[in-house]
């Protein structure tokens, strides 16, 4: 809960418009009656108060919004409407790394509220609550649910129009006229009034290549949606740190003092960064090497030479054994495997 003022960006709010058209209501006039004229605002950069955004919906159309208000949002949804976000998430060659992106940068769509990804399979939402919403039964409802049907929606463009998780959990009540619809959208168990909202997915799902992957495509994609981060919001350390190895890593200059110069910071103060952050130097390089691995042994243009040298290894010999501790198998049978599936 926080009065602390947050911003969504520009194209939830006109999803949120296009939603309330479907309700009957004039959305944009709805927004302007809120305080957020949408025609005034950049094509693709512009970010809105949260509580303005949340009251538009909540006070606007009160009951006269039913359960289903946040699958519907996500029927107006496609990469687009995230603009470089969309892109990235949707070019994600896995799930794992899908999930892993919208932890790092969920900032972009929504400040205050978070995403953590346990790296098995647990994908968390947490909302935060305006203080003078929390006697609104349908806040967590209707922004909760759009998230869950939105995070859905955005997989199944990208690996199978079926796709379904393990499980979901939602953090509001069932709503009882509307569970059919639930079921039917989400087609997996549902619980309700858990703790937090949670979609599940199996280990197998997260490491399955993703038919409309691109690598190249995301990681030029991320390095914009970190860029923008940066001109509105205090960028996480560790973050920032894995981004500038992406840049260091082909030149082969990537020691810790190589990675805190480029930051701007003394070895000390990164290394503290570090490990309050969980992590150290050797195993964020570590974990970064392997993130950019199983990217780019995905793209048909690269050679394993070309990655090993891509990922700052003296040599391929080297690269293929951390490959094999990674993943229990070869660079080149890996390719060979995902050829087969």
């Amino acid at each position: 809960m926080s009065d602390t003022p947050h911003t969504s960006y520009i194209g939830s709010v006109i999803c949120v418009a296009k939603t309330l058209d479907a309700y009957g209501f004039d959305g944009t006039a709805e927004l302007v009656d809120a305080g957020i004229d949408i025609h005034s605002t950049p094509a693709f950069d512009a970010r809105v108060p949260v509580g303005l955004l949340h009251k538009a919906v909540i006070s606007r159309g009160g009951r006269k919004i039913d359960p289903l208000f946040g699958i519907k949002y996500a029927g107006f949804v496609n990469p687009a409407t995230y603009h470089a976000f969309g892109v990235m998430l949707t070019s994600s060659t896995t799930l794992r790394a899908f999930c892993m992106r919208l932890q790092r940068y969920w900032a972009y769509i929504n400040t205050g509220d978070s995403v953590e990804f346990d790296g098995h399979g647990k994908l968390a939402y947490q909302q935060i609550v305006l203080l003078d919403l929390l006697d609104q039964p349908y806040e967590k409802l209707l922004h909760e649910s759009a998230w869950v049907a939105t995070i859905i929606k955005l997989i199944r463009m990208v690996s199978t129009p079926k796709f379904a998780p393990q499980r979901i959990s939602l953090a509001f009540a069932r709503p009882e006229d509307c569970t059919g619809e639930y079921d039917a959208y989400f087609r997996c168990p549902i619980e309700y009034d858990a703790q937090s909202t949670v979609i599940y997915f199996s280990e197998d799902d997260l490491d399955t290549t993703l038919v409309g992957g691109n690598a190249e495509l995301a990681r030029h994609s991320e390095s914009l949606v970190y860029n923008y981060l940066k001109t509105f919001t205090e960028v996480d350390p560790l973050n920032a740190a894995r981004m500038a190895l992406f840049e260091l890593l082909p030149r082969g200059q990537f020691s810790l003092d190589m990675l805190a110069e480029s930051l701007d910071k003394d070895e000390q103060t990164l290394s503290a960064e570090l490990k309050r952050a969980g992590t150290s130097y050797q195993q964020l390089l570590g974990d970064t090497r392997r993130e950019l691995a199983e990217e780019y042994i995905t793209r048909a243009d690269l050679t394993v030479n070309e990655i090993a040298y891509m990922l700052g290894f003296s040599d391929c010999s080297n690269f293929a054994r951390s490959f094999r501790r990674w993943t229990g198998t070869s660079p080149t049978d890996f390719r060979e495997n995902m050829k087969s599936h």
